[in-house]
């Protein structure tokens, strides 16, 4: 098994079949650093080699995730970080960067490295930049599970590996982000908060909900359940009642016959007009349109 292993590292070529995949690895392993070990240890292409003292470029991204001992990061725009375990951080291309464990702790490090257009659209957004680098995630044993799994992947290369460790790596990104950005917003009222809200909503989704009226009730100011709401489900309150009443649309364009005045009244919109000008706003099709291509 990999985790009965000190180190293993692999460097994929760089194909036109997995480039199509807009977001391909490049790279990736794990190394278990032994106090008073050197650092790096083993041999790495050129284009990799990292010296501690001088640091390195590299041309491709990569996430490195700690999970035993401590050390330090820095890079030329994000500045110099302390790390410990379950700390997570991000290298980008053309970003000057050097890091390594402390001498008397050691640490555990696993990595992946990727690439492409996808990959560029990611990095791109905002929570993702050279300037904050460091994601402070927390020991994390699925994101852990994340990493092995790649790196077993590329030891024993079943058909299809390459596309299964782009999703892989894509699910890594997704945790780090949501691992870190979630602290303090993910508490037990504020989930359950949402999850009355959730109830609420749907039960009632036939019905014109007053909003303020219900964070009342909830025991909350109307902005901060918005907020808490928006957080939990990426969606304001009334954007997520609007889906759950043109979800259920969908439903009854497809499976009866009933009119689309009907529909729309079935559903909690005021009028056939408005139903039916948001219902194409949000499917790219009229109501009418749906239930033909649909029956």
């Amino acid at each position: 098994m990999l985790t009965s292993q000190k180190a293993y590292s692999r460097y994929l070529p760089t194909s036109p079949e997995a480039m199509k995949w807009k977001l391909y690895v490049t790279d990736g392993g794990f190394t278990k650093i032994d106090p008073g070990s050197p650092y790096p240890p083993g041999k790495h292409p050129p284009e990799y080699a990292l010296d501690p003292q001088k640091g390195r470029v590299l041309s491709i991204y990569e996430v490195v995730y700690i999970t035993r001992g401590k050390g330090s990061f820095t890079s030329d725009t994000g500045g110099t970080h302390p790390v410990t375990a379950g700390t997570a951080f991000l290298l980008f291309p053309g970003e000057r960067h050097r890091y390594q464990p402390d001498s008397k702790t050691g640490w555990d490090e696993c990595w992946v490295g990727f690439n492409g257009e996808y990959a560029k659209t990611l990095m791109s957004l905002p929570f993702f930049s050279p300037e904050n680098p460091v994601f402070n995630i927390g020991l994390h044993e699925p994101l852990l599970k994340l990493f092995m799994d790649i790196a077993e992947l590329m030891q024993t290369e079943p058909f299809g590996y390459r596309h299964i460790i782009a999703a892989k790596t894509t699910e890594i990104l997704a945790h780090a982000y949501a691992l870190s950005h979630g602290k303090g917003i993910r508490s037990e009222s504020n989930e359950k908060l949402v999850r009355e809200a959730c109830f609420h909503i749907l039960e009632h989704s036939e019905e014109p909900i007053d909003f303020a009226a219900l964070s009342r009730r909830l025991g909350t100011s109307y902005s901060t359940f918005r907020r808490t709401f928006r957080q939990h489900t990426g969606l304001a309150p009334n954007q997520y009642l609007l889906q759950i009443r043109i979800r259920k649309a969908e439903s009854l364009l497809s499976t009866t016959c009933i009119p689309i005045q009907e529909v729309a009244e079935k559903t909690g919109f005021e009028t056939t007009y408005y139903f039916s000008r948001i219902f194409k706003v949000k499917t790219g099709l009229s109501p009418r349109e749906y239930r033909k291509k649909s029956l």
